[in-house]
């Protein structure tokens, strides 16, 4: 059985000033086992960002299942959703979400803080991972007095501390400069290869080429394309697929 299965998602918003109903994800299925990473691509309004957020448990679809271990996570209730979240899921988000009044250190335990774990789990926790992330020396230091790059290290590490049984990025590189975005890229290739269970939203094309187990690609809230990365990118069957990837290439 897989890890995460997504059945038959929909999302409807409504407007907030015309009441106009804008359907962003229309019949979505999809799954990940556990150990795959798999790349969710296509145009900005697309879906990717929505659906990310249905899988995280921090938006809810008009209908459809988002099951993790079989158990659906869009029936969780409003009162237990963010311990749940924290216990089983890890999201990095592409803006850190770092708070800048709490050191970096401090910025890791917090969720941990929240589940009521002990400084010696905590900190037990912590060290391999800024070990694996090369963040030791930064941990003392305040958000604000770091780079981009070191912020998303962090930020990684926040939700690695959780021990999450998934980890979900949205668009990770998109608010760095440029000679940022390979350490970051790095460290998600580094995961990979020991095995975690990700799913990310991202335009690094050659990046998901070169790492991902399977390439998710979606357009007007439909996935019109998955497979392996050699199928999606070298043969790739849908035409909003074909133009999207001479677009950018």
């Amino acid at each position: 059985m897989a890890l995460l299965e997504v059945k038959n998602l929909k999302k409807v918003y409504t407007t907030r000033f015309t009441q106009n109903q804008v359907q962003a994800l229309t019949n979505v299925n999809f799954s990940v086992n556990k150990g795959e990473y798999v790349a969710i691509m296509g145009e900005s309004g697309s879906g990717k960002t929505t659906l990310l957020n249905i899988l995280a448990a921090l938006d809810k679809p008009t209908s459809g299942q988002v099951l993790l271990h079989g158990k659906d996570i869009t029936h969780i209730s409003e009162k237990e959703i963010a311990n749940f979240r924290r216990e089983h899921l890890g999201f990095v988000f592409q803006d850190f979400n770092l708070l800048d009044n709490f050191n970096n250190r401090d910025n890791i335990f917090l969720p941990l803080v929240l589940s009521k774990k002990k400084y010696p789990e905590m900190k037990k926790r912590l060290e391999p991972i800024a070990k694996q992330l090369g963040i030791e020396g930064i941990l003392d230091k305040f958000p604000y007095e770091i780079s981009g790059g070191q912020k998303q290290r962090v930020a990684i590490a926040r939700a690695l501390a959780m021990e999450p049984e998934v980890l979900l990025f949205d668009e990770p590189t998109s608010a760095l400069d440029p000679e940022m975005v390979g350490e970051v890229l790095e460290v998600i290739k580094s995961l990979a290869e020991d095995g975690m269970t990700m799913v990310i939203v991202t335009h690094e094309m050659m990046f998901a080429k070169e790492i991902s187990s399977r390439v998710v690609f979606m357009d007007s809230g439909v996935i019109v394309e998955e497979g392996t990365p050699d199928e999606v990118f070298n043969h790739p069957q849908a035409a909003r697929t074909r133009e999207f990837l001479i677009r950018y290439r």
